[in-house]
């Protein structure tokens, strides 16, 4: 079987360096030798989050580490906010109400993004909500949202901001203290080029003082029995692939991971438009690149040629876009051949 090229918004390949890292041995995870690893990657999260926070990892995906969230830091029955920008901003929503949470929506510009006064607009309508979850990078549209204001605004509220950056961090830079973030989750399989399956939160000190009072049911997902313990099996291959790419990261430098991925972005976008097509975002990050094609073009054909002539996988639209784009990822390490080869390959399904 042809091992496929995947520009996908997740996963991604995973770096050879990444991999064989992960196929180290598994040792004792209730061993110093485990805390100690946790605790040299703690170290080596906090500058991709912009924080002096704390940093756990979950055996989850990304969604794992969202439901976390909601978790510790709401009580059955609370008033919570949610910006809705896309797809996986629902997925908040979605959480929440199954926690049995009243949920006030903002429903924002899918290709623009919330803006401060749609924010502001929704904490003077819903004053008792003390927790607002927003995305930063939304995954179904490629959109990369204006964080820092919105968070000032809810701090000066002395009210809690959540933030979900699973395709978002490592691929575009964050300053979560900075921006007055409390907490933001992560999913592996995306800019931390890791394999799928493993949950990374940061938590500023108002999340946990807000987690202390939070009444809502938990057991595997207590922030509390994470905190400088392992009470349940880690994911340890997933662990020590993240130990090999944050090397990777450190050994070529964030600046230098950063202008790769907008190196990357800006000629996948030069291929979109040159091949009479558009970019869904107007606000995009890094790492995504939605694209409305011609009326009438045939994007399910598209994507199977891709995969089928030339081992490209790439990703169709979600939600209400469904039908009107499809998605190229580039989240991840992406080498200069394996982008030359997207883009001749690409080009070769529009001409022949």
């Amino acid at each position: 079987m042809r091992k496929p090229l995947l520009f996908l918004p997740g996963p991604m390949q995973v770096p050879e360096q990444v991999r064989i890292a992960g196929d180290r041995p598994l040792f004792n995870h209730r061993s110093q030798q485990l805390l100690e690893l946790l605790a040299k990657l703690e170290s080596g999260c906090r500058p991709l989050f912009g924080t002096t926070g704390d940093v756990m990892f979950l055996a989850s995906s990304g969604t794992g580490a969202m439901e976390s969230a909601v978790v510790n830091l709401t009580s059955p029955g609370e008033e919570v906010i949610v910006v809705v920008g896309g797809t996986f901003a629902a997925r908040w929503a979605d959480i929440a109400k199954a926690y049995g949470l009243s949920v006030r929506e903002v429903e924002a510009d899918w290709r623009r993004g919330a803006t401060l006064a749609q924010v502001e607009g929704a904490l003077k309508g819903w004053p008792n909500a003390r927790v607002i979850f927003h995305t930063w990078s939304e995954s179904s549209t490629g959109v990369l949202n204006d964080m820092g204001e919105i968070g000032k605004l809810i701090r000066s509220q002395n009210k809690i901001l959540v933030a979900d950056a699973v395709s978002g961090l490592a691929v575009s830079p964050m300053s979560m203290d900075a921006w007055a973030i409390d907490a933001v989750v992560v999913g592996s399989q995306k800019g931390l080029m890791v394999s799928p399956g493993l949950g990374v939160v940061a938590i500023g000190p108002r999340a946990w003082q807000k987690s202390e009072q939070s009444k809502t049911p938990r057991f595997y997902f207590d922030w509390k029995k994470l905190k400088g313990n392992v009470p349940f099996t880690p994911a340890l291959s997933l662990l020590l692939e993240l130990d090999g790419a944050l090397d990777f990261i450190q050994t070529q430098g964030m600046d230098k991971i950063f202008a790769r991925r907008a190196q990357v972005a800006d000629r996948i976008r030069e291929l979109v438009r040159r091949s009479g097509m558009e970019v869904y975002a107007l606000k995009p990050g890094n790492g995504i690149t939605g694209v409305i094609p011609p009326k009438g073009f045939d994007m399910a054909a598209l994507r199977r040629r891709l995969e089928n002539d030339f081992g490209i996988q790439i990703a169709g639209g979600l939600g209400k876009v469904k039908d009107l784009m499809f998605r190229i990822g580039h989240v991840g390490h992406v080498t200069d051949e394996e982008l030359d080869y997207f883009i001749h390959s690409f080009e070769r399904c529009l001409t022949a």
